[in-house]
């Protein structure tokens, strides 16, 4: 059963549950002004980020420091949208207690529940239903997008589909472009630096309509299939920086990609002999010891400790609450919150999942150039190891590059990993 749209407050009531208000139009925080809405789709599961994503869904996945939802919705606010519907369903509580109805993100934000996860273009319906007959944004929730691409759209006159080249593989099609007509094609979806649909769009209440009157789940196909039919053919907008979060490497790409825009912020203490280079963001009560090397693009969060001599690289995410020991040798990487890293451990183009330790002398660098996961073949050319959230690592381990370690996994002291660990059955 798919119930109506709920707006929560920010603060849970006494039961520890989210209370809510009715979703009505004139729910909007003071202050913030009307205009085009945004419907950000944010329902999944994500069953290929299982390790990360039991408890969330995969837009609550940090890059540099924010969720993927929060830079979304501050893409959002900057083109000038200031009316978002989520349409939430796996980990809804930990989008809305985080965004609450929007206000302190200076949006209006509501929401509706997907019950049943029953694909993209139901979840169109559903978010639709919240503003009938309005133009709408249409975002997934899996992306990474500057603010850029959505003043993109918002440049067009009517229906526009958002373009950028991919980097790795992209869900949502290539785009073929001829004359006027525009077409949307999934036989190559892995062509690197090939035209991709970004599953953003700017939508008609008319095609929004036609959309969601198909039987297909996704909406992308169900776009190919409309604009096969004949349909008049939408503008096509670009965005200067795009990234699609589908497998756990996606987020190397996605991190590296959101550090771009990292504002320098120096909160926490530096020790003596601390050598910082390039944009910089140290978090309130975070300690950097003496003799560590700090080279931007890198944020490190609050309450974090960097030990002695320590090299943190380029492109590189630290949650909160993150203990990282002496001489180790970071880049290219996102450790997640409340992750524990003893001395000498070598990382790069890494993914270190929330509250997992490593010991001493790990190693894990980019490796293989292709990789086993989900029982398929994928290109991990670039990528370190994947490690999931909860996981224990011991001293003088080796994680060969582009393998998965699934959440609570447990690796003894020595061993070397590759593939997905452990091994799932047929």
């Amino acid at each position: 059963m798919i119930t109506a749209s709920h707006s929560p407050s920010t603060n849970p009531d006494s039961s520890g549950e989210l209370s809510s208000l009715p979703n009505r139009k004139d729910d909007i925080p003071p202050g913030v002004r009307r205009g085009m809405r945004a419907v950000i789709l944010t329902a999944g599961e994500a069953a290929r980020l299982r390790g990360w994503t039991t408890n969330r869904p995969k837009g609550m996945l940090p890059l540099a420091n924010r969720t993927i939802l929060e830079h979304l919705v501050e893409g959002l606010r900057q083109a000038g949208v200031r009316q978002v519907t989520m349409v939430v369903g796996h980990g809804a509580e930990s989008v809305m207690s985080l965004f609450g109805d929007g206000g302190r993100y200076d949006v209006a934000i509501t929401y509706a529940r997907q019950e049943k996860l029953t694909g993209t273009l139901d979840a169109l319906r559903l978010g639709a239903a919240t503003a009938p007959d309005e133009e709408l944004l249409v975002v997934p929730g899996d992306n990474f997008v500057a603010s850029q691409g959505f003043a993109a759209l918002l440049e067009q006159d009517g229906e526009t589909l958002l373009a950028s080249e991919a980097l790795r593989w992209s869900k949502w099609g290539g785009l073929e472009l001829e004359g006027d007509a525009v077409r949307i094609n999934y036989e190559a979806p892995e062509a690197v630096g090939r035209l991709h649909f970004t599953g953003i769009a700017r939508l008609t209440p008319k095609t929004i309509t036609a959309l969601t009157s198909m039987k297909a789940r996704h909406l992308g196909q169900a776009l190919q299939t409309l604009l096969a039919s004949g349909a008049a053919p939408p503008a096509v907008a670009m965005a200067e920086a795009w990234h699609n979060i589908v497998y756990p490497w996606d987020l190397v790409g996605g991190n590296q990609i959101a550090l771009r825009y990292l504002q320098q912020e120096l909160a926490g203490t530096c020790e003596g002999g601390v050598t910082i280079r390039g944009a910089v963001a140290i978090g309130n009560g975070t300690r950097i010891a003496a003799g560590c090397y700090l080279q931007g693009p890198l944020t490190i969060g609050s309450g974090c400790h960097i030990g002695p001599g320590s090299v943190l690289g380029p492109s590189t995410t630290i949650g909160d609450g993150v203990e990282i020991g002496t001489h180790c040798e970071i880049a290219d990487t996102l450790i997640m919150d409340s992750t524990a890293i003893d001395s000498y451990t070598h990382l790069q183009a890494c993914i270190i999942g929330e509250g997992s330790d490593l010991g001493a002398h790990v190693i894990a660098l980019p490796g293989p150039d292709e990789a086993t996961y989900l029982q398929s073949q994928h290109s991990v050319i670039d990528r370190g190891a994947m490690v999931g959230d909860g996981c224990h690592i011991g001293d003088r381990v080796v994680l060969q590059g582009g393998c998965v370690l699934w959440r609570n996994a447990t690796v003894g002291d020595g061993e070397t990993v590759s593939g997905e660990f452990p091994a799932r059955k047929n």
